[in-house]
């Protein structure tokens, strides 16, 4: 399976979970081949396969409002069209804020530390 392969599961995993009540995230990622190939995917690898499915953007923007954590990665939409990722750290402040003007970009960037958060775990 190549890269383009493995990155366009990735971009279908919330909906994926939403779908399979019998796997965690962790497992989903894993089945998708990315912890072998985790170094050769990137943010812009994952930009450029996001603009061919950017229906998956709204997936992220779900998985993001419904995780159920007191930290880690964000991704939303501002009232002013501006798309935000960001990080809450252990003690439930902001470590790290980015705003984007393109949706797709925020979520390229926001996929690729969310899936490196749940491989690292």
């Amino acid at each position: 399976m190549g890269i383009k392969d493995i990155i366009k599961q990735i971009l279908f995993l919330p909906f994926e979970f939403v779908q399979d009540n019998n796997h965690s995230i962790y497992s989903l990622l894993q089945n998708t081949g990315y912890f072998n190939v985790y170094s050769k995917i990137t943010q812009s690898t994952i930009l450029q396969e996001l603009t061919n499915h950017s229906n998956c953007i709204e997936y992220w923007l779900s998985w993001s409002e419904n995780k159920r954590s007191t930290d880690g990665w964000y991704f939303i939409k501002k009232d002013n069209d501006k798309y935000v990722v960001g990080n809450i750290n252990s003690d439930g402040q902001n470590s790290k804020y980015f705003e984007f003007d393109s949706a797709a970009q925020a979520c390229s960037i926001f996929i690729k530390r969310e899936i490196e958060s749940i491989r690292a775990n």
